[in-house]
């Protein structure tokens, strides 16, 4: 038992940590086959003439927007070989008092600090290392109690995809 133990503690599952010194959009042409290839099938996919961007949104999200939740988009600019990700929020007011993750005894609260590509990029880093430590998520309610985000198995696995689809493509994971 001691050595099952000790091998699990060694080479089990581990957060997965994004390098956030570089915060970089740019993707290899190798990223961008093998996403197009093999993983946008799995993807809703958008085409926004006007601004030139490629949206793609994975099926398997939680569709239902009158339930609090959180999805993520991944944007292509396909003229500057540039890829965003960006949270979106139902209702977007329940992010304003930060989105706070609990792991066992570790507590930390995700805050989307602006609303451009890189503070979406740093949240979306922050909230995939604690989805995979399988944290949980909570935030504020208009009377200020904390609340639990209800995300099931399914919508996990979801965000955990979309989010590890994503940082594969701008070179952040392997």
């Amino acid at each position: 038992m001691l050595v099952l133990t000790t091998l699990y503690a060694v080479f089990g599952p581990k957060t997965k940590r994004i390098n956030l010194r570089s915060v970089n959009f740019h993707s290899t042409e190798s990223a961008e086959l093998y996403f197009k290839n093999m993983r946008s099938f799995s993807y809703d996919r958008i085409v926004d003439d006007k601004a030139n961007y490629i949206l793609y949104r994975i099926k398997s999200r939680e569709k239902d927007t009158t339930l609090v939740g959180l999805n993520f988009l991944i944007v292509n600019n396909w003229l500057q070989d540039e890829n965003y990700i960006l949270a979106e929020f139902h209702p977007y007011s329940f992010i304003d008092g930060g989105l706070f993750s609990k792991n066992k005894n570790r507590c930390d609260t995700l805050m989307l600090n602006g609303s451009d590509a890189e503070a979406h990029f740093i949240f979306a880093a922050h909230f995939f290392e604690q989805l995979t430590a399988g944290s949980n998520f909570y935030f504020r309610n208009q009377q200020d109690k904390l609340v639990e985000l209800g995300i099931s198995e399914k919508h996990r696995k979801s965000l955990s995809k979309t989010l590890s689809d994503y940082f594969r493509l701008v070179g952040k994971l392997r």
